[in-house]
C-alpha cells in the first residue's frame, strides 16, 4: 500500500510539474529562449508490456493543436537535463525522451531506469523500474505511439536527432526494422545543438 501511495504521489508531482512547465512554454514570445522542459509523463505500449516514459515536449502533449504535421525526437545524452531549448514552430512537436538512470531513488515499478548513461545509450536493457526495456524498445514505442494516436491525425513526418553520444544510437535504430507508418520518417545526425 505504501508503495501506491508513493507512486501516485510522483505521479501528481509530474502532473503538475506537466501544468507549470507548460503554461510557461505557451506563453513563451520569443521561440529561441532556452526554457525548463515541460516534463511529462506518457504511457507507451510494447512487445514487454505497458510503461511510462516522461517527455520533454514543447506542447502540452494533453492538450495538442491538430494541425501538427511533423514531430522531432530529440535523443539528448543528458536525458535528466532538466533545460532544453524547445522552439516553437507552428506544426512542429518536439519530444525530447527522458531516459532516467538508477541512482538510488525509488522509481516507479513501471518507468524504465538504466545504471548508467552509457548503458541506454548503448541500447542496453533497463536494469531498475520496468526492467527489460531497451532505448530502441522506447524509441519504437514512440513511433507507434504517434501513429495510432489521435492527436496526430496530420501527421507527414517524425525525424528523429541524435547529437553527440547518442548519434550512434539513432543511427542503429534506422538499420532496424520499422513498423509501416502513414508518415515518413527521417534520421539527422545533428552537430550543433539546434536543428
Amino acid at each position: 500500500m505504501e508503495h501506491a501511495r508513493r507512486y501516485a504521489l510522483l505521479l501528481c508531482l509530474v502532473v503538475m510539474a506537466s501544468m507549470v512547465f507548460s503554461d510557461a512554454v505557451a506563453r513563451r514570445s520569443d521561440s529561441s529562449v532556452p526554457v525548463e522542459a515541460g516534463a511529462q509523463l506518457v504511457r507507451l505500449d510494447a512487445a514487454a508490456g505497458s510503461f511510462a516514459l516522461v517527455l520533454a515536449a514543447n506542447a502540452d502533449l494533453y492538450n495538442l493543436p491538430r494541425d501538427i504535421r511533423r514531430v522531432v525526437v530529440r535523443v539528448e545524452g543528458d536525458s535528466n537535463s532538466s533545460e532544453a531549448l524547445l522552439d516553437e514552430y507552428d506544426d512542429t512537436l518536439i519530444l525530447v525522451p527522458q531516459f532516467s538512470v538508477a541512482d538510488g531513488r525509488r522509481l516507479p515499478a513501471d518507468l524504465p531506469a538504466w545504471h548508467s548513461e552509457q548503458a541506454w545509450v548503448e541500447g542496453e536493457v533497463s536494469s531498475e523500474g520496468h526492467v527489460g526495456i531497451s532505448a530502441f524498445t522506447v524509441l519504437d514505442a514512440l513511433v507507434s505511439y504517434l501513429g495510432r494516436s489521435s492527436h496526430f491525425p496530420q501527421l507527414q513526418e517524425v525525424v528523429f536527432v541524435g547529437r553527440g553520444t547518442t548519434t550512434d544510437l539513432v543511427d542503429r535504430h534506422r538499420l532496424r526494422p520499422q513498423v509501416v507508418t502513414s508518415f515518413r520518417i527521417r534520421y539527422v545526425k545533428a552537430r550543433l545543438a539546434r536543428h
